[in-house]
C-alpha cells in the first residue's frame, strides 16, 4: 500500500438520509480523503433476505456485486446504530450473504457502533464479524454512546473525546490495511 491509497468501502447500518452513522461516515470520507478512498456502499436495502439454499449460480447478481466490491477493497468500515439491542436486519442480512464466502476472511475490518446506548449491537456485531473470518482488533472497534450529544445534526464531531476515538481508530484502521 506504499505507493496507492488504500480502498475502503463503507457500510452503514442506519439505512436513514439522516443517520448519524452515515453522517459519521461521510465526516470520515471528507477527513480522510488524502490518506483513502473511501466508498459508502448503499445497496444492502435492496438485498433479498438471506437464503442459505441457493446454490451459487441462484446467488442474485446485487449480491455477487457486493461480495465482489468486499474482495477488492483493503478494509471494510462498518459503522451502525443499535435497533432493540441489536444489529440493523439489513447489515445483518447483508453479512449473512457473505457467510458462504471467504470474502471476509482476514480482511481488515473497523466498526463503529454509534448509538444512544449500543453495546448489545456492537458486541453482536463483533461477534458476527468473528464469525465470517473478519481481522478486528480493539483499536479498530469503537463504541460512542450517547451519540445525539457527540456528533451534530449537520454529521459534525462536536465531542472532542469522540473525535480523538474515531482518529485513533482510523490510524489503527488504516495501519492495519497497509
Amino acid at each position: 500500500m506504499k505507493n496507492k491509497k488504500p480502498v475502503i468501502l463503507a457500510i452503514t447500518g442506519g439505512i436513514s438520509l439522516t443517520s448519524y452513522n452515515r453522517k459519521i461516515l461521510n465526516t470520515l470520507k471528507v477527513n480522510y480523503k488524502l490518506t483513502c478512498d473511501m466508498t459508502i456502499y448503499d445497496e444492502i436495502i435492496r438485498f433479498p433476505f438471506f437464503d442459505s439454499g441457493i446454490s451459487e449460480e441462484g446467488t442474485p447478481d446485487i449480491i455477487k456485486e457486493f461480495l465482489g466490491e468486499v474482495k477488492r477493497a483493503d478494509g471494510i468500515l462498518i459503522c451502525s446504530p443499535e435497533y432493540v439491542f441489536s444489529i440493523p436486519g439489513v447489515l445483518k442480512n447483508a453479512l449473512e450473504w457473505a457467510v458462504s464466502s471467504v470474502v471476509f476472511t482476514d480482511k481488515p475490518v473497523a466498526v463503529i457502533t454509534a448509538a444512544s446506548v449500543g453495546q448489545k449491537a456492537h458486541e453482536s456485531l463483533l461477534l458476527v464479524l468473528k464469525t465470517i473470518g473478519a481481522k478486528l482488533t480493539d483499536d479498530t472497534s469503537l463504541l460512542i454512546s450517547g451519540v445525539k450529544g457527540k456528533v451534530s445534526l449537520e454529521g459534525e464531531i462536536c465531542d472532542e473525546e469522540t473525535d480523538i476515538a474515531l482518529q485513533n481508530l482510523m490510524h489503527s484502521f488504516l495501519e492495519s490495511i497497509s
